[in-house]
């Protein structure tokens, strides 16, 4: 993208007008610094369907909380020695399989939907705070059922405690609970 910016002449009237001055937002020293993709390990089959099968032990009830999806997430990438990112993607991808709710995947868009509706003004009224509820605790398609409504409560309010987010306290009063 270029950006053109022209100036009006300050010269006196006997000197050529100036050309105007372009301006590169480009920047071509990013190209530069770009560092070099990841190749991709293999990773084999072994220890891979060992995984799926820990993974669909550790699941009970079709729910996969926030717990055992951290302890899953350690043991994958000892298992297969991968970063923590590429394990997060196939332990989410199992559970999509094994039709189990995965807890932490709620819990992050509860956080994502509870700062849309707070970072303006830093309260949250009694509507948002239904609707961000039933958002996650909701039946998913692919799902058995919905997040745990007493665990996502909770986040709620441990979130509007750990941003400072005022809720409805009485008639006319805000304040942080």
């Amino acid at each position: 993208m270029t950006l053109k910016i022209t100036v009006p002449p300050v010269l006196p009237k006997d000197e050529p007008p100036l050309k105007p001055y372009i301006l590169d937002t480009r920047r071509p020293e990013r190209a530069l610094k770009k560092l070099p993709v990841p190749v991709a390990e293999p990773v084999s089959d072994d220890s891979l369907s060992n995984f799926h099968r820990d993974i669909a032990d550790s699941i009970s009830d079709a729910y996969c909380n926030s717990a055992t999806f951290a302890k899953l997430l350690r043991q994958g990438q000892n298992m297969l020695g991968l970063d923590a990112r590429r394990v997060h993607a196939i332990l989410s991808m199992a559970l999509e399989r094994l039709h189990a709710v995965n807890e932490q995947a709620l819990l992050d868009e509860l956080n994502a939907l509870l700062h849309v509706f707070t970072d303006a003004e830093k309260k949250l009224d009694k509507k948002n705070r239904i609707d961000a509820l039933q958002s996650v605790c909701k039946v998913r398609p692919g799902t058995k059922k919905g997040m745990d409504p007493t665990i996502a409560e909770r986040f709620i309010t441990d979130f509007c405690r750990r941003n400072s987010v005022r809720e409805r306290a009485g008639l006319w009063g805000w304040k942080v609970l």
